[in-house]
């Protein structure tokens, strides 16, 4: 271990927060009928933002439109979302919560935030590592050549 660089031992950290999340939130995961993969569609589902398309979904999920397609068909079954004619265009479906998709979301939401690792942190601990890890996700401009 003494090996390993800084950057790989963060990575392991965040890694082993998220799936420490992951774990603590499995029972709300099961009493709301859900698999991980459709929390994380769920999650993606802002309901402060215009419903995405089925192709910002799948870019947001980092995966391909037909596991959006399949992802969907379950949110839809389970009477958390629904799939609509985008506006202006007739061609593209987007999908948008329900009233009960917006209470599961709430739920899922609240349940991660309290009993992530990241809760045991102070207030001011963190802000410092919200500033920290916004810095690291901002992307960097490309140097021209």
């Amino acid at each position: 271990m003494d090996g390993e660089s800084l950057t790989y031992r963060l990575l392991r950290l965040v890694h082993a927060m998220d799936m420490a999340t992951n774990a603590e939130v499995d029972d709300v995961l099961a009493e709301l009928k859900l698999t991980h993969a459709l929390a994380d569609a769920l999650w993606q589902l802002d309901p402060t933002a215009d419903a995405p398309t089925m192709r910002q979904m799948a870019a947001k999920l980092h995966c391909d439109p037909s596991t959006v397609t399949f992802l969907a068909d379950r949110l839809e079954q389970l009477g958390y979302a629904t799939r609509s004619t985008a506006p202006g265009d007739r061609r593209t479906k987007v999908i948008a919560l329900t009233s009960d998709g917006h209470a599961a979301r709430q739920r899922l939401v609240d349940t991660a935030i309290t009993r992530t690792p990241l809760a045991r942190l102070t207030e001011t601990e963190q802000r410092a590592l919200h500033d920290l890890l916004t810095t690291a996700m901002t992307p960097q401009p490309q140097a021209s050549s």
